[in-house]
Order: structure tokens, then sequence, then C-alpha cells
């Protein structure tokens, strides 16, 4: 029996077979069709034995595959570690594109910077091939360290469930086929095809929790084991939680394009109405659960969060905090402004700046200052309006498009699109799906 039909014993670790790889990547789906002219699956490669397995079993499983590789530029062999895994990617007969950070510098909090940076440049890249799915290496070890991490943590119920196996984000999908596969089944993977790989050395720098996580768990099976476990009834736990949020909010709640939710007098469910804050506020943070408590028991005008909420209408509206929106910032195709809004501009490419460049994107602010007096009365409060993302030109008003209001001589292609970094429920999967096999 060969290697794509069974999982073969080689130094320690078991190759994973192509079989066992497709019928995980099955589940996972759907997935666009393949062929020479297919839009691409793309693929974040490191260089480590996570990444560059997970590329070499999905050239296997599927054609059109494109490989992302981030230069961090944190260390000085950086440079040359990312031109060898393009080579590499470009010997398993897999495009590459290489993708360097600007900006970072050290200091605190540095890895989650990192890692803010890494994947908006990914998410960018994947936009601009037009991908809708970007695979990540994360591996059985990985979720077994973040579930012990969190638990150190006293994280809640959600965070326990670790890592989705597939989550969509704004625009692009993320998939972890490997959250079902040992690190040792990985490294005898790239054994086995004689692929070689890179270290980063941080990963056995005990000054990270990560990695003392990585060394306790590397000595005890079975509490590795337990962790995995936890995450997989967990996840199991969170996915029927999302799917009752979903339906809540299908039901009651109302989303406008212009960044503020309409809700029932009855507000609903806690953790329903954490996420609608994190969703209209633009923060990756949730708001405290105290504060959200204290609104769910008895709901009054108030802020929590970057948001605010107010009555209207015999119901309540969820909007943007006014007082916490980012100033004026310089328009550009693609620019997001207030971690909300993307703004486009018909026939202009992303990145590049529109043909009137000295326009800037802000708040609309005074209603007065720009609503037509022949429409009469706004159709929404004049504090909800006034958080509309709008362009600016010496320091007026001259385009609010979400209320097609433009100055006379103001182009009608420019559009806000309302873009959260955090839905209002994920769906995602966490639970293992086709999973290769499961971790021991």
């Amino acid at each position: 029996m060969d290697d794509t039909t069974r999982m073969m014993r080689a130094q320690g670790g078991r190759v994973i077979g192509d079989a066992g790889f497709a019928r995980c990547m099955q589940a996972l789906g759907p997935w666009l069709p393949d062929g020479p002219d297919a839009v691409p699956v793309a693929i974040a490669v490191s260089g480590g034995a996570d990444s560059l397995a997970l590329a070499l079993l999905t050239r296997r499983w599927r054609r059109a595959v494109v490989g992302l590789v981030v230069d961090h530029g944190l260390r000085a062999e950086s440079a040359d570690e990312a031109a060898r895994t393009v080579r590499c990617l470009a010997e398993m007969d897999i495009p590459a594109r290489l993708l360097r950070l600007q900006g970072l510098l050290r200091g605190p909090r540095m890895a989650e910077r990192a890692r803010r940076l890494r994947y908006q440049a990914l998410c960018h890249a994947c936009r601009e091939l037009g991908c809708l799915d970007l695979l990540l290496g994360h591996h059985g070890d990985d979720q077994a360290e973040t579930v012990m991490m969190r638990q150190r943590a006293s994280s809640g119920p959600d965070g326990l469930a670790a890592m989705a196996q597939a989550v969509a984000g704004a625009d692009v999908r993320f998939v972890r086929p490997l959250l079902g596969v040992c690190k040792a089944d990985l490294y005898a993977t790239l054994r086995h095809a004689g692929i070689d790989w890179v270290e980063d050395p941080s990963n056995t720098d005990l000054r990270t929790e990560r990695a003392r996580a990585r060394h306790a768990l590397s000595t005890d099976a079975q509490l590795r084991r337990v962790c995995l476990q936890t995450a997989q009834q967990a996840g199991g736990r969170r996915m029927a939680r999302d799917a009752q949020d979903a339906q809540w909010l299908a039901a009651h709640a109302r989303f406008d394009a212009g960044g503020w939710v309409g809700l029932p007098c009855m507000l609903p469910p806690e953790r329903v109405l954490s996420a609608l804050v994190r969703t209209v506020s633009g923060h990756e943070y949730p708001p405290s659960p105290g504060g959200v408590a204290a609104l769910c028991a008895v709901p009054r005008a108030a802020t929590l969060g970057g948001a605010c909420l107010l009555a209207h209408g015999g119901e309540w509206l969820l909007a943007r905090e006014e007082a916490a929106m980012q100033g004026h910032v310089r328009a550009r195709a693609g620019i997001c402004w207030d971690g909300r809004f993307v703004l486009h501009v018909d026939g202009v490419a992303d990145g590049a700046v529109p043909a009137l460049s000295d326009l800037y994107v802000g708040a609309a602010g005074a209603v007065a200052t720009w609503w037509p007096r022949e429409r009469g009365r706004p159709p929404f409060p004049a504090r909800v309006l006034r958080t509309l993302p709008a362009l600016h030109r010496g320091g007026r008003v001259v385009a609010v498009p979400h209320m097609g209001v433009f100055a006379p001589g103001m182009e009608q292609g420019w559009r806000f699109a309302f873009a959260p970094p955090c839905p209002a429920t994920m769906l995602a999967r966490f639970t293992p799906s086709g999973q290769i096999h499961h971790p021991v």
C-alpha cells in the first residue's frame, strides 16, 4: 500500500498520504474549480516545517495554488530565508509572492504587532490575486499549546475552543487543514520528500509563553491529549452557540451599511451584544463583560467599548461612539478608515491616489453642513449620521456616499464599504472535520 492511501511511519512520525489530505480538504470545502487558469488557493509559507509540508500536500492536491512568503525584516538573515523559501516553493512547482513588511520595529508587543501586520499583508495579497481561501500551517501541537496558554489565562469557553479549522474573514476564508496532525508527522512528510526547512530560533526561546507551553507539552503526552480533547469539546459547544447567535441576529437585528445596528427593545443576550459592540466599534477586543451585563439587565442610553446605544423610533440603535473615531486621513483607494470602512474609487486600483488628491477621509460631522435641505428631515438621528465616513476638501464635507450626497463637480464614483475586523458571529468550524488523523 503506497503513501497516498495510508500514513507510513518514518523517523518517529508518519508520512501524510495524499488521499488522506484530499479527504480532509474535501471536508473543509467548498473550493473553487481547479485548473491551469483557475483562481488559486493561497498558502501562507514561512519556510518552517509546518507551512512547507502544507504547501507540499496542497500542491499534490490541487494545481491552482500560490505561496505567500512574508519577510518581517526583524533579523539580518530573514531576507535570505524568505528568498530561500521562494526558491523551495518553485522547486515544488508553486508560484510564490514575497511580501516585505514595512514599519515593524522592535519594542513592546512586537509579536502581536508582527502578527497583525503579517495578516494584513497576506489578506491584501489575497485580494490582489483574487484568492478566496488562505491556508495556514497551524497543527495539532499548536492547538494544544494554545489551549494550555488560555487555561493558564483563565480564558472563557470560547477561548478554550482555540483555533478554528475554518473561519471567514472580511473577504478571505482562513483554513487550517493540519489541526488534526502532529508536528512529528510534518517532519516525516518533508523528510520523505527530501525537503529541508528553516527552524525559527524563537520557537525554543523560553522567555516566550508559547515556547514554555511547547516545552511542557513535549514531555507530557497525556497533558497534550487532554488539551486537544478540551479544544474539540469546547469547539463543538462554541459552534452550537454561534448557530444560536446567528439565528437571533437573523430574526431580530437590522444591520445598516452605515455601520450601525437596529435592535429590539429587549436587547440581545450578553454574548451577542458584546460581539455587536466589537463589530460596530471596529475594536479588536471585546468590551467590559460587566458593562455589557449591566446594559442587558437594564437597557438604557450608554457608551461602551467605542460604541453607543441610543433610543430611536421604539427601538435601540447601536452606533459608533463619535468621540472615539479616527481623525482625517488622505484619501487613497483601498484605505481603511476608522478600522471599519474601506474606500473604493471606480476605475482606481487599491493603493493609488485618485485624481482628486486634495481629498481627505473623516467623519461626516455636523449634519446641517452637508444634508440637502430639499430632502427634508434626515432618516436617522444626527448623532448616528455624524459618524458616517465622508470626503473632505479644504475643511468642508464634499461627499457622504452612504447618503448619496455629493457636492457639485464631485465625482460620484466614490463609495465606502463597511468591513469591520470582527463579525457579529463567526460561524467558524472548530471541531475536527475530515481530519487526517487525531494527533497523539
